[in-house]
């Protein structure tokens, strides 16, 4: 490959075969996507360069011509162990957006829900609650939690619908690359992968496009999928999928100093994500939420107070028009006077 493209927090090894010649050293260099900044920040270098060097003082061997920026599509990679493509038992489809919610902040979200942190960390949610952590409404709807089961073939079909890439992340997992297209993905399409498709825990999603990624639950926890931009993060585009909490709770033990840790920061690590029993969530993180679509009943006031006012206003623009009339006097000239 000519080039490699790397999103935040993506690795790639790339093997380099040694020229067997002494004559020359050689550049390569890092180029930064400046198209992933609203601002470029003044001074940044973001083409940076190094050298590959056989000899102290040889020439430096530049490219003939336009360097090779053909693209690098890493669902053609190839894992060495061969691993063979999974089905899926459980899919999830998950719509990319960035939009003005009721707080009047952009916000990330999965469908149309922006993450906010629940007061019980849905680890220990999904530890603490029996039985009941098998039903998804314990995490609370704003930590967009889905619930997997052990060793359940999981797919998830990501749209990204917003106007700017995301670099997306899996914690716990390393998920094959299934399928690349051009978003919204078509249900009734099922994808033939490669015997044995690519594997990473990173993927870039390019604007309007979509992928297809499947993972085995074979690692019982609760990981979060999210935007690897950390403001993107900050600002909700995040998911957490909650991995078999019935084999969590025969096999994790929460280690003393973090349950004194929580203690002393005065976060509870017992409960529903509102820290209570059941399905009982009062005073659980709600919203924000989106802007409602067509006229609401707030809407329907400020336009009334509106037209109201509009109204008024022309009426004292009328009022004092024919009231300045009425007490005109004709004032006589000096002609008059002669």
């Amino acid at each position: 490959v000519g080039n490699v493209r790397l999103a935040a927090a993506q690795r790639t090894s790339v093997l380099v075969t040694a020229l067997n010649s002494t004559d020359s050293n050689f550049v390569f260099h890092a180029d930064m996507d400046t198209d992933m900044f609203d601002n470029i920040p003044e001074g940044l270098n973001y083409n940076s360069t190094g050298l590959i060097r056989y000899r102290k003082g040889a020439a430096i061997k530049r490219d003939q011509g336009e360097p090779d920026w053909s693209p690098f599509n890493d669902i053609d990679l190839v894992p060495v162990d061969g691993m063979a493509a999974l089905g899926f038992d459980v899919n999830y489809s998950l719509d990319v957006y960035f939009n003005q919610y009721t707080d009047a902040l952009n916000h990330g979200t999965f469908n149309n829900i922006t993450y906010v942190m629940p007061k019980v960390p849905t680890m220990f949610t999904a530890l603490s609650m029996g039985a009941d952590a098998l039903d998804v409404r314990v995490y609370g709807a704003q930590t967009n939690a889905h619930l997997v089961r052990h060793l359940q073939d999981v797919q998830l079909v990501v749209n990204n619908f917003d106007a700017g890439n995301h670099p997306f992340h899996l914690h716990g997992h390393h998920f094959q690359l299934i399928e690349r297209g051009p978003a919204p993905y078509d249900p009734t399409y099922n994808p033939r992968p490669k015997s044995a498709p690519s594997r990473r825990d990173t993927v870039t999603i390019p604007s309007m496009e979509y992928v297809v990624l499947r993972f085995r639950a074979d690692n019982p926890g609760t990981w979060l999928f999210h935007c690897h931009i950390e403001w993107h993060i900050e600002g909700g585009l995040n998911m957490v999928i909650v991995e078999a909490p019935d084999v969590m709770q025969q096999r994790i033990r929460v280690p003393q100093q973090i349950l004194d840790q929580c203690a002393a920061a005065g976060i509870s690590t017992t409960g529903n994500a509102a820290g209570r029993q059941g399905f009982d969530l009062a005073g659980a993180p709600e919203g924000p939420y989106p802007y409602p679509l067509g006229w609401t009943r707030k809407a329907k006031g400020a336009m009334a107070g509106c037209v109201l006012s509009a109204l008024v206003g022309f009426a004292s623009i009328l009022w004092y028009g024919w009231s300045t009339q009425q007490s005109y006097r004709p004032v006589a000239t000096s002609d008059e006077n002669n």
